[in-house]
């Protein structure tokens, strides 16, 4: 598959050329042709034909410098009558690409009221390659909305190099263009629908034509509103971000620090300044907030000393590493960390092992932007600065060198992301949304059909998720899916030490992680287990979550021990009712526009910029499209293209994408910024091919790229919705995952 984006410029388009080709052989001197009486000229007696006919000529100034001495209105008039004598009339636009340290505004004036558009040429030979292939095919777009029905095309380059990505591009347009004429010095290979055309034969022609035009007949009309509205002007001289200030955000956050005090006993008088003195070493907020646990049976009565918040723990050693865990998690929901505003999170405990729910729990607030660090004190002298590490132990580099890459400035769409469209009307739709069901199987045993029933006669119409917990090793040949109806994987917990916090642990984490992923959309939850015990933090955890407005349907309670016939009715009566009364609006972190509501009904076109080969892409495909639908968009196009590295595919890969009805594109490494430009030529062209303005989904990690603002801004002006969305919230997004990391980062290998 080619790494050019040429494939993705007119996607199903016909191979032949449009039914008004016609033939036509070039003269060695233009000049000989030029009717006096062209059909753009006043008064011409000439008929016109029986399609209008636009021309669009982008011009590299610095290339081809302009005729010295003549003025813009003679540019322009004499370029269209140098076109005419090719056989092309129409209406004309051209873009000037140019130093502009060689125009100031009042020059720039001149020049576009005489219909030549001056736009600043970029500095670096590929960057200049993709503004003007993207220039290009928006004009494309733009003449057919005006319904010109043929379109000519001039491009006065030296960067159009024999099979250059440029020159291939410009093939590509001749399907949609009646001409292409470059300024090329080879030969078109065999059967290009590339005309060569020589620049000394256009300023012979203006040199013969200028006396022949005067000056009040070359001044064109420009409409109020230019049918080329896609500027260079509209890019930002910067993308923004959410927080415009120059200061860091990461330095106005302070560090959180959970210190297991067991492991390591702390140093009361000098803890606060030992942490401050190790973070500023390395870099790090020297501002913190410091909670330490301790055994309950040294504890004196003191909540806290030194701006230290001390936390009595009852149990062994797994209720410790439980309640510090819990907390962890608990902190992180209420304070949401996002790619802009991340927050810094500090671990000091001996539990931090592989395969552990605590490791595993920390990774994957580490991939939600918090940055997760931890604190190795010296267990001889526990009063000296500590050694700061990543979570990857064997990694001598600190997790906030690898923050520190993250650019200061990116596309400005990320500042808004995918909100819900039905984030208002909570009462109402709490009713008809779904209701997630966490069950600890052999703590209260249950017969759903009965909870289903019991969730009908409260008013609840949605669906009904059930999530079993069994130890690993267990089988039950009651857990039968046929029973529950919409069932997911039953989760086998490992117990490693008391099963109790085992299970426990992993059913509040699951809990926790499912609610950080419910952002702006109304949820329901039951909790069928038995009573836990307060070092659970059971009742901790439900408290958080109403607070964060999700209803709570069932608790657990002394008075149900299981959920069967002989205790329906006092299981109903304990079971929660949709709120009434004053509606209650949801809270969500993205940023709902006017543009989406707008266009919530029409298309949703999803594009991905992969970083690495997915290991599911059917499943990826399959959660997107369910977190749209939960979003509340509705029109969703089936067609879900995936960007990536020709070093990171393989033939393997491949088979699995084309499995997944998943399409791909191919983008040579040689091109740094190949998928970005592919996927804006695939967005202009189905611009064109909507009969409505879509709303366009760009899943990715956060990028820096100034063509993508402007193509972005463009595309808005067109009536386009273009959202940007991080890929981990994408995919977890109203699940209980904690993190798509393994859909994301694992071995290329197909499902089976």
């Amino acid at each position: 598959m080619s790494s050019s984006p040429v494939e993705t410029v007119m996607p199903n388009c016909p191979v032949e050329r449009p039914d008004f080709q016609r033939e036509r052989t070039m003269s060695s001197s233009p000049l000989e042709t030029v009717n006096p009486d062209c059909p753009v000229m006043p008064n011409c007696p000439v008929k016109r034909p029986n399609f209008p006919e636009c021309i669009g000529v982008f011009w590299d100034v610095v290339d081809f410098p302009f005729p010295e001495g003549l003025s813009p209105h003679m540019i322009y008039h004499t370029t269209r009558l140098f076109l005419h004598s090719l056989g092309c009339c129409g209406d004309m636009l051209i873009i000037a690409y140019v130093d502009m340290e060689q125009f100031d505004d009042k020059l720039v004036g001149v020049y576009e009221d005489a219909g030549i558009d001056i736009v600043p040429r970029l500095a670096d030979k590929h960057t200049r390659y993709r503004s003007t292939s993207l220039d290009i095919a928006m004009w494309e777009v733009d003449m057919c909305d005006y319904d010109f029905h043929a379109k000519t095309l001039m491009v006065l380059s030296k960067e159009i190099e024999k099979e250059s990505l440029f020159s291939t591009f410009l093939e590509s347009m001749a399907t949609p263009c009646h001409h292409v004429f470059v300024t090329i010095d080879h030969d078109p290979p065999p059967n290009s629908w590339l005309e060569q055309i020589r620049f000394d034969l256009l300023l012979d022609h203006i040199d013969q034509s200028e006396t022949s035009l005067s000056s009040s007949d070359c001044k064109r009309k420009r409409e109020e509103e230019s049918i080329y509205n896609y500027s260079h002007e509209t890019m930002p001289s910067c993308p923004i971000i959410p927080d415009s200030t120059a200061e860091s955000t990461s330095e106005k956050c302070s560090t959180h620090v959970f210190w297991d005090g067991v492991d390591f006993p702390l140093p009361y008088n000098d803890a606060y300044m030992v942490l401050q003195t190790s973070l500023q070493a390395h870099g790090l907020p020297g501002e913190l907030s410091l909670a330490a646990y301790v055994h309950h049976a040294d504890f004196c009565g003191v909540t806290e000393t030194d701006r230290i918040t001390i936390i009595p723990c009852q149990g062994d050693e797994e209720a410790r590493f439980h309640a510090i865990l819990v907390d962890i998690v608990l902190w992180a929901m209420e304070n949401p960390a996002t790619y802009f505003e991340p927050k810094t999170l500090m671990v000091i405990s001996k539990n931090i092992k592989q395969g552990t729910d605590f490791l595993n729990a920390l990774e994957a607030l580490d991939s939600r932007h918090y940055n997760v660090i931890l604190g190795m004190p010296d267990p001889e002298d526990l009063s000296s600065p500590m050694t700061i590490k990543s979570l990857d132990m064997d990694c001598a580099q600190l997790y906030l060198a690898r923050r520190s890459r993250r650019p200061e400035r990116v596309v400005s769409g990320f500042s808004n992301g995918l909100a819900s469209l039905d984030c208002e009307g909570f009462c109402d739709s709490i009713a008809k949304a779904e209701t997630m069901i966490f069950w600890d199987v052999h703590g209260c045993p249950a017969d759903f059909s009965i909870v289903k029933q019991v969730l009908h006669n409260k008013g609840y119409d949605g669906s009904v998720i059930i999530r079993p917990y069994v130890p690993y090793q267990h089988e039950d040949a009651s857990l039968d899916k046929k029973k529950f109806g919409r069932f997911k994987s039953i989760i086998r917990v490992r117990s490693q030490g008391d099963a109790k916090y085992a299970k426990v642990t992993r059913m509040l984490l699951d809990i926790v992680f499912w609610a950080m992923n419910n952002d702006g959309m109304p949820q329901n939850l039951m909790l069928i287990s038995k009573p836990c015990e307060d070092t659970t933090k059971c009742d901790a955890v439900i408290q958080a979550l109403e607070r964060r407005g999700i209803n709570i349907i069932f608790r657990p309670s002394d008075q149900v021990a299981s959920v069967d016939q002989s205790t329906i009715s006092r299981f109903e009566s304990l079971c929660k009712s949709p709120p009434v009364g004053a509606e209650k609006l949801i809270n969500q972190s993205r940023i709902l526009t006017d543009l989406s509501r707008e266009l919530a009904w029409n298309d949703v076109v999803v594009f991905w910029l992969a970083d690495n080969c997915p290991t599911n892409s059917g499943k990826i495909w399959y959660n997107i499209k369910s977190a749209l639908e939960k979003k509340g968009y509705r029109s969703i196009i089936s067609t879900f293209t995936v960007y990536i590295d020709k070093r990171k595919y393989s033939d393997e890969m491949r088979d699995v994408f084309n499995k997944a009805g998943v399409h791909d594109k191919i983008i040579s490494e040689e091109d740094r910024l190949g998928k970005v430009t592919t996927m804006l030529l695939d967005m202009i062209c189905w611009r064109r091919g909507l009969w409505r303005p879509p709303n366009f989904l760009v899943i990715s990690e956060p990028f820096t790229d100034p063509i993508c603002d402007m193509v972005v801004e463009g595309l808005k002006l067109r009536g386009c919705n273009v959202l940007f969305e991080l890929p981990d919230y994408m995919l977890t997004f109203g699940r209980s995952r904690w993190s798509a990391k393994s859909l994301l980062h694992a071995s290329c290998t197909a499902p089976s």
